[in-house]
């Protein structure tokens, strides 16, 4: 057997078809069929959604067979996504765009997805894959397990700070004494600060470490300055506390959906 080259040699012409690059087998076409079938069942639901005049949109269809994707292949971020859509022939036939296609900027699929799912479509969207002939005799409610997880907030411990106590601006009633006059000791203050230079921090790697013993937090008197809508949550009494989201799992057991 004679040793082959290893040279690239290019050609002026090249003709790819997406389809035929698929395996007939691959699970994914089954996926996609069922997709699109629940997507054209809510073609009149999409009309609604859209005006008739204005810049065209990214089609709400390939919204979320990208939001799929994304799903299915556990990629972390809306860039990743667009980045592996440009060299990822199995993605671009999923998602719908061509050979040729160009890929979407990041910031613009990701606020065209926030549109579209921020209203009532992602749920009709979901009730319509389930509905699908082919999917509901896979789901039934004589077996289930519900699993709860916790997913740790992007946030450490010490931006669990006190909320701050807003004071109303009529609190002072009508007998309150006025408070001292401070007027020349703010001018004292601010005739030091001008004299005395300012001084510079000192540079460090990481935050000062804090010592939360002892200390009573709770959700009702604390918050993240970091991640406002994290929360203090456990998993199960004796483990400690971190700040974290709750997250809940319904599967069926006879078909694992």
């Amino acid at each position: 057997m004679m040793r082959g080259t290893d040279e690239t040699s290019g050609s002026l012409f090249s003709y790819v078809d997406l389809e035929e690059r698929i395996p007939a087998r691959h699970p994914l076409r089954k996926i996609r069929q069922v997709v699109n079938e629940a997507l054209a069942s809510l073609d009149a639901e999409f009309e609604a959604l859209y005006t008739d005049f204005g810049r065209p949109s990214i089609a709400p269809e390939r919204l979320i067979r990208a939001s799929l994707i994304q799903i299915l292949f556990s990629v972390r971020s809306e860039r990743q996504l667009m980045e592996q859509m440009q060299y990822n022939l199995m993605f671009r036939w999923f998602v719908g765009l061509g050979i040729d296609d160009p890929v979407w900027v990041p910031t613009v699929f990701t606020k065209n997805r926030d549109r579209l799912l921020s209203t009532e479509m992602s749920r009709k969207v979901m009730t319509a894959i389930l509905a699908h002939r082919e999917v509901a005799p896979l789901l039934s409610d004589e077996h289930f397990s519900v699993d709860g997880t916790l997913v740790k907030a992007w946030a450490s411990m010490k931006s669990f700070q006190p909320k701050p106590v807003s004071t109303p601006p009529d609190d002072e009633g009508p007998g309150d004494l006025p408070g001292p006059d401070t007027t020349s000791n703010n001018q004292a203050e601010q005739t030091q600060s001008e004299t005395t230079p300012m001084p510079r921090p000192a540079r460090q790697n990481r935050n000062a470490e804090v010592d939360f013993r002892g200390e009573r937090r709770s959700n009702a008197t604390h918050a993240s300055t970091t991640d406002p809508e994290a929360r203090l949550y456990k998993k199960s009494p004796g483990t400690g506390a971190m700040l974290c989201f709750i997250g809940h799992a319904l599967m069926e057991n006879r078909n694992g959906l």
